[in-house]
C-alpha cells in the first residue's frame, strides 16, 4: 500500500478520536475508543508490513525517487541485484545516473510533466554499474508526501525480448532488401481476388514499369496473361502438385508487348483468412530467347555450310574443267564461228555457277578471306562510286564518315561485298526513291549493351551503318531475314542469300550485325567490327620483272587428272614450262629431282593424303626458297586457311578462268622477283 494512503488513514483515525472525546467525554467511551484506535494501528502496521514485503520482495526492480531532486529515496533488493549498485550507492544517486547521457533531455521533460497517479508504460534504456545497457519496461505511479512529489517506479527487464524484436526487424529488413534487390521477379498473388498482393521492383520492371499501386490494381487473368488459358493450366499443375517448377508462358507488358517468362513457386493458404495464395519466382527469358535465336541462326548457317562444304570442292573442280576447256576451245576458233556463241554461253553459265558456290561458302563462313589491317572508310569511299550506278538516280547517296575512325583487320573485298548487298536491299525497299545513308563511327559497346544484344562481347568497335528510308521490315519477319534462301521478293527476283552472305561475312570477320527497322520508316543495319591499334597494311606491290612468261618452270600438284591436264595446257599456251605431280609425295620427289629449276609450285589445297599446306611445309624444310601458289574451291582446314592468310601466300580461288590463272601465276612470280 502506498505511503500516502497509510498517512491518510492515520490522520483520519486521530480526527475521529478527537471528535468522539469531545462529544462523549466519558471514560468508558474513551477506553472503547482507545481499543479501536489500537486495533486500527495494528491494521496500519500490518498494511505497512505488507507494503514493505511487496516492495522489497518484488521480483521486479522497484524504487521511489524524489521528483524534485531526482534522488533515489528507496530501492528494493531486485533493483540492487539487477543493476549491480549497492543500496547505499543507489541512495547517493539520482535517476539520471542510470540513464544514458543522451537521453537526459527526454527524462527531464518527462519529470516536468509528471502528474499524480499512473503515468503509463514505456521502454527505456538503463545503465548498469558495469556500464552495460539493458532495456526495461517502465511503470510509474506518482504521489505526494509531506509536501513533496515522488514516483514509485517498477522496471521490467525486457532486454532479451527487445533484442529478439530488433533481430526480427533486422531479419525482415534484410529479407525485404534481398527481395527488392533480387535480379528476378518475386510476387504473391491472391487466387480468389485474381490480383497481386505484393511485387518486387524486378517484377515491376518485367511487367514494363508499372508503379506498385498500378500493378496491385491489375486483374491478372485478363490484364497480365497473354493467353488466359495459361493461368488455367498453371492452376491445374498447382492443384495437383502444390508447386510448379520452370513453367514457361508469356505475360503482357504495360506497353502491350509480350515478355517470355519462366515461373517457379508454390501454392499456400493464409493462416488467418484461410485464403489461397501463390508465391512465385519469375525469370525474364528475353535474353535467353535471344540467345536461342542466335543458336538457331548459327545452326541454320552451319547446315548450309555443311551443304556447301559437301559440294563445293567437287563442284568447283568440275567448273574448273568446264571453264578452262571452254576457254581453250574459244582460243582456237574465231568469233564468227558457229560454235563461238554456244561456248560463250557455257563459259558464262560456269561463271554464274561459280558465283553461287562462292555465295554458299560466304554465308557458311567457309570462304578464304584475304585479311589485312584496313580502314573501313577507304572501303566505303571506293564502293560509293559503284553504288551510284547500282541504286539509280532516284536514290540519293549520303555518306558521313568519321575522320578519326580506327582500323580493323578485315578483307576489304568482303566488306565491299557486304556494302553492295545491303545497298541492293535498300534500293529494292525504296521503289519510289529515297536516301541511302552510309555512316562510320568508333563505338564502345559496354556490358549493358552486351547483355541486351547477345552474343556481343564488350569492347571497342568500328561501326558501319547502312540506312535507308524505304518500306522497312515487318516485325513478324525480322527474326528470319538472315535465314538462307528466305526472301519476301517475287519469284525470280531474289535468291534469299544476300543478307545471309552479309551475316556470314560479318561473323567470319569477328563482328556483329544488328537490324533496326520500322515499317514505312526505313531500316538500319549496324555492323560492328573489332577495332585494333595496328597500322594500315598496304597490299604488296608486284614487280614487273616478269611482264611476259619466258619459259619459267611451274610444278602443278593436283589429284584430279582432268584439272591437272587443263591447267597444264593453259600454262603451256601462256608460255610456261610445266611439270606435274598427282599428290604430295610425288611432288616432293619431283621438286627434289629438279631442285633449282622449279620457279613456282601451283598446288591444290585439299588433296587425299598430304594436302597443299602440308606439302608447302615439307618443301620449305628441304628448300627454303620455294614459292607456292595455292588453289582451292573450299577447305575444311581452318588452321591452314588462317596460316595461309597470315603468311600472305598467293591464293587462286576455284573455279578460275585462263585470265585468272595467268594473273595469279604472274603475280606469284613477280613477288618472288621482288623479294629476290
Amino acid at each position: 500500500m502506498p505511503l500516502v494512503v497509510i498517512v491518510a488513514l492515520l490522520l483520519g483515525t486521530a480526527l475521529l478520536l478527537w471528535l468522539l472525546r469531545s462529544k462523549l467525554g466519558s471514560d468508558r467511551e474513551l477506553v472503547r475508543l482507545r481499543q479501536e484506535l489500537a486495533a486500527e494501528s495494528a491494521r496500519v502496521r500490518d498494511a505497512e508490513s505488507q507494503q514493505q514485503l511487496l516492495f522489497s520482495a518484488n521480483p521486479y526492480p522497484m524504487w521511489v525517487y524524489d521528483c524534485r531532486t531526482l534522488r533515489f529515496v528507496s530501492v528494493n533488493d531486485t533493483a540492487v541485484r539487477t543493476y549491480g549498485f549497492s543500496r547505499e550507492e543507489f541512495l547517493g544517486m539520482t535517476i539520471l545516473d542510470i540513464r544514458p547521457s543522451e537521453e537526459t533531455p527526454a527524462l527531464l521533460n518527462y519529470v516536468d510533466h509528471i502528474h499524480p497517479g499512473f503515468n503509463g508504460i514505456g521502454i527505456r534504456r538503463h545503465r548498469k554499474k558495469d556500464g552495460s545497457l539493458l532495456f526495461v519496461e517502465i511503470s510509474g505511479f506518482a504521489f505526494e508526501r509531506n509536501g513533496g512529489s515522488y514516483e514509485l517506479t517498477l522496471a521490467n527487464d525486457v532486454t532479451q525480448r527487445k533484442l529478439m524484436e530488433e533481430a526480427l526487424i533486422q531479419s525482415q529488413t534484410s529479407l525485404q532488401s534481398l527481395v527488392d534487390s533480387a535480379p528476378f521477379g518475386i510476387c504473391r498473388t491472391s487466387l480468389e481476388e485474381d490480383r497481386f498482393e505484393s511485387l518486387n521492383p524486378a517484377m515491376l520492371k518485367i511487367l514494363g514499369g508499372y508503379r506498385l499501386d498500378e500493378a496491385m490494381g491489375l486483374k491478372i487473368s485478363t490484364q497480365v496473361y497473354v493467353d488466359p488459358r495459361d493461368r488455367g493450366r498453371l492452376m491445374e499443375i498447382l492443384r495437383r502438385n502444390a508447386t510448379v517448377q520452370g513453367y514457361e508462358l508469356n505475360l503482357l507488358r504495360r506497353d502491350g508487348s509480350t515478355v517470355p517468362l519462366r515461373i517457379s513457386g508454390a501454392l499456400a493458404r493464409d493462416p488467418h483468412t484461410n485464403a489461397e495464395y501463390f508465391t512465385g519466382y519469375v525469370e525474364d527469358m528475353t535474353q535467353q530467347s535471344a540467345l536461342e535465336q542466335q543458336v538457331r541462326q548459327v545452326q541454320k548457317l552451319e547446315a548450309v555450310a555443311r551443304l556447301a562444304g559437301g559440294v563445293a570442292h567437287d563442284f568447283n573442280n568440275i567448273l574448273v574443267v568446264i571453264k578452262l576447256s571452254t576457254e581453250l576451245m574459244l582460243a582456237q576458233i574465231t568469233l564468227d564461228n558457229p560454235l563461238s556463241k554456244s561456248l560463250l554461253q557455257v563459259s558464262n553459265a560456269a561463271d554464274r555457277a561459280a558465283a553461287l558456290t562462292r555465295q554458299m561458302l560466304a554465308l557458311g563462313r567457309q570462304q578464304i578471306m584475304q585479311v589485312r589491317v584496313i580502314n573501313v572508310n577507304s572501303v566505303v569511299t571506293e564502293t560509293s562510286h559503284m553504288l551510284c550506278r547500282i541504286i539509280g538516280e532516284d536514290i540519293r547517296l549520303v555518306t558521313n564518315l568519321c575522320d578519326t575512325l580506327e582500323n580493323s583487320r578485315l578483307d576489304p573485298n568482303q566488306v565491299g561485298q557486304v556494302i553492295l548487298n545491303l545497298a541492293v536491299n535498300a534500293r529494292d525497299a525504296m521503289p519510289e526513291g529515297g536516301v541511302l545513308h552510309l555512316e562510320t563511327a568508333n563505338v564502345d559497346l559496354d556490358n549493358a549493351y552486351a547483355q541486351e544484344h547477345p552474343p556481343v562481347q564488350p569492347g571497342r568497335y568500328v561501326m558501319l551503318a547502312v540506312s535507308d528510308t524505304g518500306t522497312g521490315i515487318d516485325k513478324s519477319i525480322l527474326p528470319r531475314i538472315f535465314d538462307p534462301f528466305f526472301t519476301t521478293k517475287e519469284v525470280g527476283k531474289g535468291t534469299g542469300l544476300g543478307l545471309s552472305i552479309v551475316y556470314g561475312i560479318v561473323k567470319q570477320s569477328g563482328g556483329y550485325v544488328w537490324v533496326y527497322s520500322e515499317p514505312a520508316h526505313g531500316t538500319t543495319f549496324k555492323l560492328y567490327f573489332p577495332a585494333i591499334t595496328a597500322l594500315l597494311e598496304n597490299p604488296l606491290v608486284c614487280s614487273e620483272a616478269y611482264a611476259e612468261p619466258s619459259g619459267q618452270t611451274i610444278l602443278i600438284v593436283e589429284d584430279e587428272a582432268t584439272i591437272r591436264g587443263n591447267v597444264r595446257e593453259c600454262l603451256q599456251q601462256l608460255g610456261y614450262h610445266v611439270v606435274e605431280a598427282e599428290h604430295g609425295e610425288a611432288a616432293l620427289q619431283v621438286y627434289d629431282r629438279l631442285h633449282g629449276k622449279i620457279d613456282l609450285v601451283l598446288s591444290d589445297l585439299v588433296m587425299p593424303g598430304m594436302g597443299g599446306y602440308e606439302l608447302a611445309g615439307r618443301l620449305a624444310q628441304r628448300h627454303p626458297g620455294v614459292r607456292m601458289l595455292f588453289m582451292s574451291g573450299y577447305t575444311e582446314d581452318s588452321a591452314a586457311r588462317r596460316d595461309i592468310l597470315l603468311q600472305g601466300s598467293a591464293f587462286l580461288q576455284k573455279p578460275f578462268s585462263v585470265a585468272d590463272l595467268s594473273t595469279a601465276v604472274h603475280q606469284a612470280l613477280a613477288v618472288r622477283a621482288a623479294l629476290a
